[in-house]
């Protein structure tokens, strides 16, 4: 794809994450990578009244001067993510309002369902809450990324990265879907059950697709 078609493709995307709710006002903000620049979008935009020609270029390794005062408040996070994973080519970072309720309960996101293992891994991972914008949130995102497609923010949102847009997108929506699952779970019975060690490793020898496993994770699973 041309960066013009996959800038078409993210200005979609942003549409399409208003539509479903996921983003509210001038919330949310969206990424993709291309060679060694970041088109992010801008400060203050509504994902979805955006253009192509909106997207801020960054340099993903130097410094940024001026462009900044134009991309979103959170270009650090977008930064951080496509340093710490040079395999991802999209970033998301919304609130849907199934995580954010997750995460203000001080939980992260299991591995309930087959699929959510084969696209997201063991877990969302839960991140306490940090103050927005700052670099100290960017780096315990970038850490958290390493080893997670999908990671949840405290009282704040959900970040996902991905090797493309349409992939990031499918993720967010499967994140939102199982997170509201588990709210439903927990509503119903106090409690939902995640894929234990042994059904995912049936999962992985079946379908021949491994993930890696962190050895530690942030906030309880609950």
């Amino acid at each position: 794809m041309t960066l013009d078609s996959r800038l078409v493709n993210l200005v979609a995307t942003g549409r399409t994450l208003v539509e479903k709710g996921f983003v509210r006002g001038s919330g949310g903000n969206i990424s993709l990578r291309w060679d060694e620049l970041c088109y992010i979008s801008p400060a203050g935009a509504r994902l979805d009244r955006l253009t192509s020609a909106d997207f801020v270029p960054l340099n993903v390794q130097d410094k940024n001067s001026w462009q900044l005062t134009r991309a979103s408040s959170e270009h650090a996070v977008h930064l951080a993510c496509y340093r710490a994973r040079p395999d991802a080519a999209t970033v998301v970072f919304v609130s849907p309002p199934n995580c954010v309720a997750l995460g203000c309960a001080g939980m992260s996101i299991p591995a309930i369902t087959p699929d959510f293992y084969l696209a997201i891994g063991p877990q969302a991972p839960l991140l306490p809450y940090i103050t927005p914008t700052t670099q100290a949130l960017a780096d315990a995102v970038a850490a958290q990324v390493v080893d997670h497609d999908a990671v949840l923010l405290r009282n704040h949102g959900l970040v996902v990265v991905a090797d493309s847009t349409d992939s990031a997108l499918r993720k967010v929506l499967l994140v939102e879907e199982v997170a509201r699952i588990v709210l439903l779970a927990h509503a119903a019975r106090g409690e939902c059950s995640a894929l234990t060690a042994e059904q995912i490793d049936e999962l992985e020898r079946v379908t021949g697709r491994y993930r890696r496993r962190p050895e530690t994770e942030t906030e309880s699973t609950q």
